[in-house]
């Protein structure tokens, strides 16, 4: 029975320590219709003693230039946002940016900013990436679709 009662208070403390820290940030390439096709997505968090920030970014979607002879020209649109919760019985807010274009043309990074919220133990801040594209005939695949989102429960507290 006493053993009980001392994980407790330590399982709490563990809980509450880990909501305080923000989620690792998220940067990589994403690769899309059988890896013949990439773009680079960054997912950022960061705190101050009051506020939470969050950022999302999308480069192009471009060829791999590991998988040579590709040049696919196919149509893509590219959604980054960022959003928060501020309480649990809130609706989400979402800053957003959309990007559409064709695979090889040069696009600048498109990124919702580096949104700024006020810390509380109930809210929520998310980064989210979208991408769709259409494939080109050698991937074996028609059109690709891929969802990156890192959540950060409790923003800083």
């Amino acid at each position: 029975m006493k053993i009980r009662v001392l994980a407790l208070p330590l399982f709490m403390f563990t809980s509450a320590a880990s909501a305080s820290a923000p989620p690792p940030n998220f940067s990589q390439q994403v690769y899309l219709c059988n890896s013949h096709l990439q773009a680079k997505v960054d997912i950022s968090f960061g705190q101050t003693t009051s506020t939470a920030t969050v950022q999302s970014q999308s480069g192009q979607v471009k060829d791999n230039p590991f998988v040579p002879g590709i040049e696919s020209g196919m149509e893509y649109a590219v959604f980054v946002a960022s959003s928060v919760k501020p309480s649990s019985t809130a609706s989400w807010s979402t800053l957003s940016a959309q990007q559409a274009g064709l695979v090889g043309t040069p696009q600048a990074p498109i990124s919702t900013g580096n949104s700024t919220f006020l810390n509380s133990s109930s809210c929520q801040i998310q980064g989210t990436v979208i991408i769709s594209t259409g494939c080109p005939s050698a991937s074996g695949m028609n059109q690709d679709y891929k969802t990156i989102e890192r959540t950060w429960v409790g923003c800083g507290l």
